[in-house]
């Protein structure tokens, strides 16, 4: 049976987690949504990770930088004998939610309040990758030490590629990568994530897969990304326009003008999609990793 469900607040939480700061609960819902449906198109799933069998069965699931939750209220249904568990500093949650499904508010870059080795499945999109360096490493740290040994993570996230159609568009990417720098935030995390993964000698069986994807109209899901792509930087104007120097007036111009140029028929912009698997290691695998360490 379900009801609405209610946010947990951990002593701990924290404000101030992640970037951008889109202050409009409607606008995160609505991006969350969007990217939602975006992976589930481009990886033909939204879980990827080998699981579904031991979600059917019952088990334990963590999304971390949940924001919104879509992802956990859109699959916990699917799976009514698997508990879910949704964190984030902040969580803006929407319409009937369900009784397997706990959502906390903590700051996420402390000690998770979870025990060592708790959850089998442990996923994250993008709002993972929108952290400092520094947030990023412990992030993933309190990650792995709550996923049970042989229990898999799955990262998901969106990054720009080289291949950039227009003027206005050109300047709105590079924009928002300079405001990223700005705020210490490097696209390499999402690009070597398997290389993040690898230092921490937790993990194994680390696979990655990419997809690009045209912003284009002429078919549908060209133009489903085109509208979230243009959605999404409309969200920006409050803090872009004033790191550009621009009125808010100009920078709606800009954004207006970029979607017209990602209409032309001979634009060719692209974004890039990446997912990442992981296993834990077993504590036997784990242990013979420190063993042949000590020894060397």
């Amino acid at each position: 049976m379900s009801h609405h469900s209610e946010i947990k607040k951990h002593e701990s939480t924290s404000t101030n987690a992640y970037l951008p700061p889109v202050e409009d609960s409607e606008d995160s819902i609505n991006t969350r949504f969007y990217m939602y449906n975006i992976y589930e198109h481009v990886f033909n799933d939204i879980i990827c990770a080998p699981v579904q069998e031991k979600l059917q069965t019952g088990a334990k699931v963590l999304e971390f930088c949940c924001d919104s939750g879509i992802w956990t209220t859109e699959i916990a249904p699917e799976y009514p004998n698997t508990e879910f568990y949704a964190v984030d500093s902040t969580i803006s949650i929407s319409g009937e939610k369900f009784n397997n499904i706990t959502f906390i508010e903590c700051d996420i870059f402390k000690k998770l309040p979870f025990p060592d080795n708790e959850f089998d499945y442990i996923v994250s999109q993008d709002k993972l990758f929108l952290m400092e360096k520094n947030r990023f490493l412990e992030g993933l740290s309190e990650i792995i030490r709550v996923l049970k040994p042989e229990g898999w993570l799955e990262f998901v996230g969106t990054y720009n590629t080289d291949l950039v159609y227009g003027s206005a568009y050109k300047q709105l990417k590079n924009t928002w990568e300079s405001w990223l720098r700005l705020q210490n935030i490097d696209s390499d995390i999402v690009k070597n994530i398997e290389n993040y993964l690898q230092q921490t000698g937790k993990v194994e069986s680390i696979s990655c897969q990419t997809k690009d994807s045209q912003i284009r109209s002429g078919n549908a899901f060209g133009e489903f990304l085109n509208e979230f792509i243009f959605s999404f930087y409309r969200s920006t104007r409050d803090y872009l326009a004033p790191f550009m120097s621009i009125s808010l007036e100009e920078f709606d111009d800009l954004v207006n003008k970029a979607e017209c140029e990602l209409s032309a028929k001979d634009n060719q912009t692209t974004i890039r999609h990446k997912q990442i698997l992981a296993k834990k290691k077993s504590m036997h695998s784990e242990a013979t990793t420190r063993t042949v360490s000590s020894t060397e």
